[in-house]
């Protein structure tokens, strides 16, 4: 069925498309966002006030059929896929850990010979972190050494909890800088939602109040609210189509009951994530495109990359209660940069993790059963303290999504095949990270500390797979997100990305976005969209 011909189609209403949405709207653009999940009502959905809300909590999210978010991925190792489809997207369940990239992460090939220099550095992006911080309410403190020079955040930092000081105790005890998270959790009332309440559970149910500034309940209704963009949720896009003159014609897309559909645009963006974009594209397959749309350069899916995430826990001989307050509970970032005596490049940060030690899952965490589980429960449970690594893990073309040529989602569509395998470097950076975890919870005076481990995938920072770059041979889209192959179809999310950094991508993400959409915008005026 063809739906009314609009100025641009979005496939994607979370960080990115959301943010492109509302300044296109603002400009007078009509718009259509596609998203494949539902909407959420977080005032209704939202089970952060019951008992059993980190049962609940998780269900919120699940499709109702789990075929719809199949994936299949390479390697011994499994590697765990997070993601939330749905109005916001995965910004209804994220930490909202919203610190900014350095300096050296736009030029790490001219600093340390790794990687691949960004098109773009961080003054490009500097006017526009300072406005998404604006737009969020994002909290911080200008405490943090290694911080670009900047202006004070929007709202005062989160205070630190009974955990986090206890990880600080040990940080200063190593000479090491910890300070509050920078956080899109204001800690004032701020553009008509209240301040946060500390209830801790955000990451798992979404905030019910609404303090989080999460995309459902920011960017999507100030675009909506311009009267030019329409978001249709359930609406799951499975390609984009062409015309004979090579450019972008429509997004064709099955509704929640498998009905087909094509939206016509002038300009379509894709914001649909670092799996789900390239997966489109290479589902999109013409005669002009044998190989999946915009991918002469052969590099759609090529450099996945996620960060490098080591957990370790520690129990604490007081009482904590790491549940109290907001579950980013602090950063550290002295070991960010290249340091000559690692045998590695680039680096890491530790960021305190006072997620997911509530009663169930502290109980799920310790082995055995009986007398043991029980003593090691009462021992355990609100003395845990948890961090985890935001670790920059080098950009490799063989690490990549590609369609699995077997098994398909309960749309009879390809599922998305992913391969990640740790090269020499990110291995060496692993082994200093458990390393130097232990050290950390020693310090702060942990009794009991419990194997540091990595798992593939459990960062959900997820980026690289249309990388941007000035040479057409070696990126798929220009430093404006413009598609080198297709001149009206932009990418406006994490999978632009040139390098992974060592931070949260989520800023970034945001900040990229408008910046491609500012550019779209000024290409409509001169009639080159």
């Amino acid at each position: 069925m063809a739906q009314p011909m609009v100025d641009v189609c979005i496939v994607g209403a979370g960080a990115g498309g959301s943010v492109v949405a509302k300044i296109l709207g603002e400009a007078g653009l009509k718009v259509v966002v596609l998203d494949a999940g539902p909407r959420f009502n977080p005032a209704t959905d939202y089970p952060a006030d019951k008992q059993d809300f980190e049962v609940r909590g998780p269900e919120t999210f699940a499709p109702s059929d789990p075929r719809r978010d199949l994936y299949v991925w390479e390697g011994k190792s499994w590697f765990k896929y997070l993601r939330v489809k749905g109005v916001g997207g995965s910004t209804l369940v994220y930490t909202a850990v919203t610190p900014r990239l350095h300096t050296s992460d736009f030029h790490t090939y001219t600093l340390d010979g790794v990687g691949t220099d960004w098109p773009i550095t961080y003054r490009d992006l500097e006017p526009y972190y300072n406005r998404v911080e604006w737009d969020l309410g994002v909290s911080g403190s200008n405490t943090n050494p290694f911080d670009e020079p900047r202006g004070p955040y929007p709202t005062p930092p989160h205070g630190l909890n009974c955990a986090s000081k206890a990880i600080k105790r040990g940080a200063d005890k190593l000479g090491w800088t910890l300070v509050p998270s920078p956080q899109a959790v204001p800690t004032i009332p701020w553009k008509g939602r209240p301040a946060c309440i500390n209830c801790g559970a955000l990451t798992v149910t979404g905030c019910p109040i609404q303090a989080k500034s999460s995309a459902d309940v920011t960017y999507i209704p100030w675009a909506e609210a311009t009267g030019n963009v329409t978001v249709k949720p359930l609406s799951r896009a499975r390609e984009i189509t062409v015309g004979p003159d090579g450019r972008a014609r429509s997004v064709i897309y099955l509704d929640a009951f498998g009905e087909e559909h094509e939206q016509p645009a002038k300009a379509i963006v894709l914001a649909a994530n670092s799996v789900e974009t390239p997966r489109l594209l290479l589902m999109s397959r013409s005669s002009l495109f044998p190989n999946g749309l915009a991918n002469s350069s052969g590099l759609v899916g090529r450099y996945f990359t996620e960060h490098l995430a080591v957990f370790t826990f520690g129990v604490m001989p007081e009482r904590v209660d790491p549940w109290k307050g907001s579950p980013a509970g602090g950063v550290i970032q002295d070991f960010y940069e290249t340091r000559k005596e690692h045998p590695f490049a680039r680096g890491w940060a530790f960021e305190v993790d006072n997620g997911w030690l509530w009663p169930l899952a502290t109980a799920r965490r310790i082995p055995g059963w009986g007398k043991a589980h029980k003593d090691a429960m009462r021992r355990q449970f609100g003395h845990m303290v948890g961090i985890a690594t935001v670790g920059e893990q080098l950009p490799d073309p063989q690490n990549r999504v590609t369609l699995d040529p077997k098994v398909v989602d309960d749309m009879g569509l390809p599922v998305p095949r992913i391969r990640n395998v740790l090269g020499e470097n990110d291995r060496a950076m692993v082994e200093e990270i458990k390393k130097r975890s232990k050290e950390l919870l020693e310090a702060a005076g942990a009794i009991e500390i419990t194997n540091p481990k990595f798992v593939p995938g459990g960062s959900s920072h997820y980026m690289g797979t249309c990388r941007m770059g000035d040479d057409p041979k070696g990126s798929v889209v220009d430093q404006w997100g413009r598609a080198h192959d297709v001149p009206n179809l932009f990418v406006a999310d994490g999978s632009i990305f040139v390098t992974g950094a060592a931070v949260n991508p989520t800023l970034t993400i945001h900040a990229l976005a408008m910046r491609v959409a500012e550019h779209m915008v000024a290409l409509g005026k001169r009639g080159d969209l």
